[in-house]
This record gives structure tokens, C-alpha cells and sequence, in this order.
């Protein structure tokens, strides 16, 4: 654990920070969407960074509009990418 890190709720800052694309993307299983709302409830960094990157989520959503259908083998490519 870093440092600067807390944990809170039973979560890390590192485990809020991994989770937080699926909290605003809606796809965080409930039980864990829960914890991140006790997190950063209690932590003033969470709560800084994770409303900053959801605002930043929602503007970029925005500007670029709903998302199409990609192709399987495009999506795999861009998963294995992003793995890496």
C-alpha cells in the first residue's frame, strides 16, 4: 500500500482507482458499487479524483456521442491493448 494510501470500507485507493471505469460505466456489480460509495465517502482524495474523472467521463460522452457497434475482432484487439 502506497503511502498516501487509505483504506476505507474495506477498499484500497488502488482498488477504488481500478474499479472506478466500471462505477460510472454502470458495470460494477452492486455489493462493490456500495463499497466505492462508502470509499470515497470517507476519503477526501477518492472523492476529489473519482468526481473529477466522472465529470471527465460525462464530457467525453458528450462530445462524442453514443457509441456504435464495433466488430468482435476490433474489440478484441483494443481489450488485448489495453491489457498489455
Amino acid at each position: 500500500m502506497r503511502p498516501d494510501e487509505r483504506e476505507v470500507a474495506g477498499l484500497t485507493c488502488s482498488q477504488v482507482m481500478a474499479a472506478l471505469s466500471d462505477y460510472a460505466d454502470g458495470d460494477a456489480p452492486p455489493d462493490l458499487r456500495v463499497r466505492i460509495e462508502a470509499h470515497v465517502a470517507g476519503c477526501g482524495q477518492c472523492a476529489a479524483f473519482g468526481g473529477d474523472f466522472v465529470a471527465l467521463l460525462a464530457a467525453m460522452r458528450r462530445q462524442l456521442g453514443p457509441a456504435g457497434d464495433a466488430p468482435a475482432d476490433v474489440l478484441a484487439r483494443v481489450r488485448a491493448a489495453i491489457s498489455r
